[in-house]
C-alpha cells in the first residue's frame, strides 16, 4: 500500500507538470503555432530525455548498441504514433482551448492506455473485482468525454451568437467538428508513449541489471520513442514554415522570451515523464494499466483549472460552464475508481 501511496503522490505531481505545461502558448505573442511548438518539441522530444539518458543510465551508448532490433522497431512505431498525436494535440488546442483539448484526448488516452495492457498483458484478471472497477472507470471515463464535447458545442454556439470576434484577429477559426476530430485523433495516439513502457518491459529491465535505479529506469524508452517522434513533428513544422513563411518570426523583435517559454513548456512536460517513470516503477507489474489513468486525471485537473483561470470559458454562458464542470467530475470519478481498483490486487 505504501507503493500505491507514493505512486498516487507521484501521479499528481507528474499530471500538475503536464497539464500545466502548455500555457505559455497563450502569452507567445507575435510567433505562429508551428514556432512555439517546434522549439518546445526539439528540447522535449530531443534534447532533454538524451540528457536525462546521460545523466541516469550507465554505460548508455554501449547500452543502446546492444538493444535487440525487435524492440527498437516497437519503440520506432509507436514513437512515430505518439509524434502524429502531438501534432493533433497542438492543432487542438489552438482550435477548441485547453480545458477542452485536455478533456478530450486525455480522456480517451487514458481508457486505452489503460484497457489495452491490460487486456493484452494481464487477461487473467478480467473477470475478477479488480478487472470489473478498471471497466467501470473507463465507462464512466468515456462518458465524461461525451459530456465534455457537448459542454464545448454549447460554448461555440455561445460565443457566436454574442458577436463576431475582434477585429484584430486575422487568422481563421476552426470549426468545432474539425476541432473535435483533432482531439480524437491526439487521444488514439497519445497512450503510445505509455506502450511503449509496457510492450518494452525487456529493454527496462535490462537498464536496471546495468545499474539504473527503479526511478530512472524508463528514461532507455522516453528517449529513443520520443526521438522517433520528433521526425513527422519536425517534417509537419518544416511545411508550416513554408506555407506560412513563417520561420523568418523566430528572429523577430521583441520574441525573445517565447524560446524561453519553448523551454518551459519542455521541461514541464519531460519532467513530467520522468516523475511519471518513477509512478510505474513504484506501482509494479500493473504500473502502465493503473499509474496511467493517475497521472492523467491530475493532467485533467491542471490544465482545467488552467483553462478556466486564462479566460477560455469567459462568456461561454452558465449552461456550457455547467456541462463542463460536470464532465470533470465524471472523469475524475472514473479516475478515481481506476486508482481504487489498484487496492484490490
Amino acid at each position: 500500500m505504501s507503493n500505491l501511496f507514493a505512486g498516487v503522490v507521484l501521479s499528481i505531481v507528474a499530471g500538475v507538470l503536464n497539464g500545466s505545461f502548455a500555457t505559455p502558448t497563450k502569452y507567445a505573442h507575435q510567433w505562429k503555432w508551428e514556432n512555439i511548438w517546434s522549439v518546445w518539441g526539439l528540447w522535449a522530444m530531443l534534447i532533454l530525455p538524451w540528457a536525462l539518458v546521460f545523466a541516469t543510465i550507465p554505460h548508455a551508448v554501449r547500452f543502446f548498441a546492444q538493444t535487440p532490433s525487435s524492440q527498437w522497431t516497437l519503440l520506432i512505431l509507436f514513437g512515430i504514433g505518439f509524434g502524429l498525436a502531438q501534432i493533433f494535440f497542438g492543432l487542438g488546442i489552438a482550435a477548441v482551448g485547453i480545458a477542452l483539448n485536455f478533456a478530450i484526448a486525455i480522456g480517451i488516452s487514458t481508457a486505452l492506455g489503460s484497457l489495452v495492457p491490460f487486456l493484452s498483458q494481464h487477461s487473467d484478471k478480467v473477470f475478477t473485482r479488480e478487472g470489473f472497477f478498471i471497466f467501470l472507470g473507463n465507462v464512466i471515463i468515456l462518458a465524461g468525454i461525451a459530456v465534455s464535447a457537448l459542454a464545448g458545442r454549447q460554448k461555440e454556439k455561445q460565443l457566436r451568437a454574442s458577436g463576431p470576434p475582434p477585429a484584430k484577429s486575422t487568422e481563421k477559426r476552426m470549426s468545432f467538428a474539425a476541432g473535435l476530430t483533432l482531439c480524437i485523433l491526439a487521444g488514439i495516439g497519445s497512450p503510445m508513449s505509455n506502450f511503449g513502457a509496457a510492450f518494452c518491459g525487456p529493454t527496462v529491465q535490462r537498464a536496471v541489471q546495468i545499474g539504473a535505479s527503479p526511478a530512472n529506469k524508463y528514461n532507455v524508452i522516453w528517449a529513443p520513442l520520443y526521438a522517433a517522434a520528433f521526425l513527422p513533428y519536425l517534417i509537419y513544422c518544416i511545411y508550416l514554415w513554408r506555407k506560412n513563411r513563417s520561420f523568418h518570426l523566430f528572429a523577430a523583435s521583441g520574441t525573445g522570451i517565447n524560446w524561453i517559454f519553448g523551454v518551459v513548456m519542455a521541461s514541464l512536460w519531460m519532467g513530467s515523464s520522468w516523475v511519471y517513470g518513477g509512478v510505474m516503477a513504484r506501482i509494479g507489474a500493473m504500473g502502465a494499466v493503473l499509474g496511467w489513468p493517475l497521472f492523467m486525471s491530475a493532467i485533467i485537473l491542471a490544465s482545467s483549472a488552467w483553462g478556466f483561470a486564462t479566460g477560455e470559458w469567459r462568456g461561454a454562458g452558465s449552461k456550457a460552464v455547467k456541462g463542463m464542470l460536470a464532465a470533470i467530475v465524471l472523469l475524475i470519478l472514473g479516475f478515481s475508481i481506476l486508482a481504487y481498483s489498484g487496492t484490490l490486487v
